[in-house]
């Protein structure tokens, strides 16, 4: 119904259009970082020789994360469970007693207890790892002395790979949000323009059809997970959360009118006669996409207002031709398997272009 919308279409893989470096930047960059952290902390450990300042490198490496907020959480949830699983291996040995099977049922004991925690809060993930390792290594060092080195080392090498991220390449968490959100927004619109437009959906076929929708799905657990690492990010500017989140909900509301759309394609093909008489339905669906392709380079590029003025006469004109349809009563002679298809498919339309008319709204409050 929108054949313009094949543009869009025919860039379901643009990354593959790009160079190397601009299709791989960022991941290099990633590694670059992850290295350096490395580097230091190792240069570190070596000067000042340490006592199996090793930890501090392991550390480093996994609290490197692409973004700002990211790392400040992993280093947060780093320090927290490496600090619970130390302290409480190390207080409970002395009450329990050395011995193989003393050691053993605390082994048991704590790693029960910090994998159940870890199911309600992921900061007591490295507190199992922990409490086995001072567990395991008491017996060559005092248990309270090993888990002191453990908690230094865990903050060592945290710090290092926090500031790393900081002064190198530098990757705020909400500009994360914001990409994972334009991303959304260009997958929404290409599976949009495939569910409305029959020649489209022809030439994308079942399986691009199905890998449009899958990419837009997987989007989403990104979104979420961009969105905990922007509110978790330190930052001295204001992170206007209620507006994202917002914002991410009413794409959330798009997610699940599409794949009802996707769901109802083969229903419309019934209602094919009726859609002849009302030519203004493609200008609508070809609106939809564009505003879609517009609001997903708008964000990405850092914009805050999108025209809608389009899409509103669109959808004016919509009304207007479907009052002169019931004013002469033009439909009557269609059977009700062809009206039912036909109204839902204009529900969807509508209801669509609803929806990113709310999303503008938030998306202009966006800092």
């Amino acid at each position: 119904m929108a054949s313009a919308s094949s543009n869009s279409l025919a860039q379901f893989k643009p990354e593959e259009q790009l160079s190397f470096w601009l299709r791989e930047s960022r991941h290099i960059k990633q590694g670059l970082k992850t290295g350096v952290a490395g580097l230091i902390t190792y240069a570190i450990y070596i000067h000042f020789h340490f006592p199996e300042g090793y930890w501090a490198v392991f550390t480093a490496l996994v609290v490197t994360q692409a973004n700002l907020g990211a790392s400040w959480k992993a280093a947060l949830y780093r320090t927290a469970g490496s600090t619970a699983g130390a302290l409480a291996a190390a207080a409970l040995m002395p009450l329990v007693g050395t011995g193989v099977v003393r050691a053993g049922i605390v082994l048991f004991s704590l790693s029960a207890l910090f994998a159940f925690l870890t199911t309600l809060h992921p900061s007591f993930s490295a507190a199992g790892f922990t409490a086995a390792l001072v567990l395991l290594l008491s017996s060559q060092q005092g248990a309270f002395h090993l888990a002191w080195l453990r908690v230094l080392y865990t903050v060592l090498g945290s710090v290092v790979a926090f500031l790393v991220g900081v002064l190198l390449w530098p990757v705020r968490a909400r500009d994360g949000l914001r990409t994972e959100i334009a991303g959304f927004l260009q997958d929404a619109g290409r599976l949009y323009a495939a569910a409305t437009d029959p020649d489209t959906r022809a030439k994308c076929g079942d399986r691009e059809f199905d890998n449009l929708r899958t990419s837009m799905a997987g989007t989403w657990d990104r979104l979420s997970t961009a969105l905990n690492e922007a509110r978790s990010e330190p930052s001295f500017s204001r992170f206007n959360d209620a507006e994202y989140a917002s914002a991410i909900e009413e794409l959330n509301h798009i997610k699940q009118r599409l794949l009802a759309l996707c769901r109802d394609t083969n229903l419309y093909s019934h209602a094919t006669v009726v859609e002849a008489m009302v030519p203004e339905l493609k200008e609508l669906t070809q609106e939809t996409v564009h505003l879609f392709e517009a609001m997903a380079a708008g964000v990405r590029d850092g914009e805050t207002s999108f025209d809608t003025e389009k899409i509103d006469l669109a959808e004016h004109a919509l009304d207007g031709r479907l009052q002169q349809l019931r004013d002469a009563r033009a439909t009557s002679p269609f059977s009700l398997d062809k009206m039912l298809p036909f109204w839902s498919f204009l529900f969807h339309l509508k209801e669509m272009a609803g929806s990113l008319r709310v999303l503008q709204q938030h998306l202009r409050k966006l800092s």
